[in-house]
C-alpha cells in the first residue's frame, strides 16, 4: 500500500490548473483501486473547504486579467488591422468563454472533495500538539521564519505519525506540497526536506515532495 499525504496547497493548484487534470486522473483511480490511500488530516480538509469557494472564481479573474494584457499590448503595437481586429475577436470570443475555465476549476474541486472526504478523517493526538509546540518554541521548521505556522507544523507531525503506526507497517509514504517556503531546504535545493524535518523522510520508507511524483503510479503499482 502507498500512503500519500497532498497539501491543500497542492490540491488547490490542481484545481485552478487544467495541465494538472491527468495527475488528479492517475489519484482517482489508484484510489478506487485500492493501490493508493490518501492521509486526510482534519486540518487540511477544513483548510480546503475553508478556500474552495475563492478557487474557481480566481481562476476566471486571472484569465481575465491575462487577456486584458494582452488586448493592451496588441492594440498598442499596431499592425495590419484585419490581422489586428481578427486577433481581438478572437481574444474577446476567449474572454466570453471564461464562466468554462470557472466551471472546470470548480468541477476539480468536487472530484477532490469527494476524494478527500471518501478518506478517512485523522484528527490531531496529543503526542503531535506536543511535538509541533515543541517546534515552536525550539523555533524549528515550519516556524523558522518567525511567523505562526502551528497549521503546518500539525500537519506535518500527523503525517509523520501515520509513517509510525504499527498498522501501517510495509507501507510507503509520501509528503507532497508546494510549500516549499515552509517545509523545504534553505541550502538550495527545495526539492529536499528542510533541516529540522528531514528525520521525518527517507528514500524508500517516507519521501518528500514538492511536486507529484512522475512515476508514482509505477511506486503504487509494486506496493
Amino acid at each position: 500500500m502507498f500512503k500519500m499525504l497532498i497539501d491543500t496547497c497542492v490540491w488547490l493548484d490542481v484545481a485552478k490548473d487544467a495541465k494538472q487534470s491527468p495527475a488528479l486522473n492517475v489519484i482517482e483511480q489508484l484510489v478506487r483501486r485500492g493501490s493508493l490511500a490518501l492521509i486526510v488530516p482534519g486540518i487540511l480538509l477544513d483548510e480546503f473547504q475553508k478556500n474552495r469557494e475563492c478557487v474557481a472564481a480566481e481562476s476566471a479573474k486571472s484569465v481575465t486579467s491575462h487577456i486584458r494584457l494582452v488586448k493592451d499590448a496588441v492594440s498598442k503595437v499596431g499592425g495590419h488591422r484585419r490581422r489586428v481586429r481578427a486577433l481581438l475577436a478572437q481574444l474577446d470570443d476567449v474572454g466570453h468563454k471564461l464562466p468554462l475555465v470557472g466551471g472546470m476549476a470548480a468541477a476539480n474541486l468536487g472530484r477532490i472533495h469527494k476524494l478527500l472526504t471518501a478518506a478517512p478523517r485523522v484528527e490531531v493526538t496529543d503526542a503531535v500538539l506536543r511535538r509541533a509546540s515543541r517546534r515552536a518554541v525550539e523555533k524549528k521548521a515550519p516556524f523558522h521564519h518567525g511567523k505562526n505556522a502551528m497549521a503546518d507544523a500539525l500537519l506535518v507531525e500527523t503525517y509523520a505519525e501515520c509513517t509510525k503506526d504499527p498498522v501501517a507497517k510495509g507501507s510507503r509514504f509520501a509528503f507532497v506540497t508546494h510549500n516549499k517556503n515552509d517545509f523545504s531546504s534553505g541550502d538550495g535545493d527545495q526539492r529536499l526536506p528542510h533541516a529540522d524535518l528531514r528525520g521525518l523522510f527517507s528514500r524508500v520508507k517516507s519521501m518528500y515532495f514538492i511536486t507529484f511524483p512522475r512515476r508514482f503510479a509505477e511506486w503504487t503499482a509494486r506496493s
